[in-house]
């Protein structure tokens, strides 16, 4: 029996595929944040999380049963500890997203998670040996300017829950970076199963402490979170693997926009001017940072 690498040729370019994979990725992010927001009134974040993982563990194998593709090849890692650390840093970020989501509005908790693609930027001078240079430096500085922004300065003070979407774009960022750098050593599928083990395992141990009898009413929501889960994270691989990262991660940005709509339909929320001007400010500087390293790529003949 062939390896899952070897089951998965790559596909051919197919740019609009891309595209809409991500789109739908987008969308289905907030739409499992929304559930966790609503859930959130009436159940920890800890038993969120673990529906989160828990189900996404379940729908992954079943579907792999169902599609003949899941085999011991799928289970073994080159770099398992760090596959696991991926893991943990997704986990982080999820627990800081549910803990942000159910005390700040939508839009607001999402610009500030848009910081990520600067946080990387960032970090992967030091950690990954990427070159620095003017224009990167400018655009983080204007990444950070407009978190700074968006978070509403007078409102920091006021409310620490501020803390957490800083903390989710911190998670997802490093997690991100640790993607990149485990990225060749093992299959998407093989990365994403081990994505939902370490959040499922961690959130089993603890869950139990901090557990509230789930409302049959609530069975569908807490269902839904995992498996919308489980499908945004296949179609955000799905859109890596159909185009350039450069060409579909502008997509992602779409969330905003789903955010703002999801807020004001089920939650009576409204983005501020400050969350504007900051969403304008980090998006702007996220596709100066994306453009910038593509134009790098093709320079030193390493293009997608």
């Amino acid at each position: 029996m062939g390896s899952a690498r070897d089951r998965c040729p790559p596909h051919k370019e197919a740019p609009l595929l891309g595209i809409a994979c991500m789109l739908v990725a987008a969308a289905t992010f907030v739409a499992m944040d929304s559930m966790a927001k609503q859930l959130g009134q009436s159940y920890s974040p800890v038993q969120l999380v673990w529906a989160r993982y828990g189900v996404h563990l379940i729908v992954m194998v079943v579907g792999l049963l169902a599609l003949r593709r899941f085999d011991r090849s799928i289970l073994i890692s080159q770099a398992p500890l760090g596959q696991f650390f991926r893991g943990v840093l997704l986990l982080g970020a999820t627990i800081f997203s549910y803990l942000a989501v159910r005390e700040l509005p939508l839009a607001q908790v999402y610009v500030i998670n848009f910081s990520s693609p600067v946080i990387v930027t960032l970090l992967a001078i030091p950690l990954l040996g990427e070159p620095v240079n003017g224009i990167r430096i400018a655009a983080v500085l204007a990444g950070f300017s407009g978190v700074f922004v968006a978070m509403q300065p007078d409102l920091v003070a006021m409310n620490p829950a501020m803390a957490f979407p800083v903390g989710m774009a911190f998670c997802f960022a490093m997690y991100q970076l640790a993607t990149r750098y485990f990225s060749h050593q093992d299959s998407p599928i093989t990365s994403l199963l081990y994505t939902a083990v370490a959040g499922g395992l961690l959130c089993s141990l603890v869950v139990p402490f901090s557990w509230t009898p789930i409302q049959v009413s609530d069975m569908l929501p807490f269902v839904a979170i995992g498996t919308l889960g489980a499908v945004g994270h296949l179609a955000l691989i799905l859109a890596m693997r159909f185009a350039s990262a450069s060409l579909v991660s502008p997509f992602l940005y779409s969330q905003l926009l789903w955010a703002t709509l999801s807020g004001f339909l089920f939650f009576n929320e409204l983005p501020t001017l400050n969350t504007l001007a900051g969403a304008f400010m980090v998006i702007g500087s996220g596709m100066i940072l994306l453009f910038w390293g593509r134009q790098d790529r093709v320079k030193h003949g390493n293009g997608e």
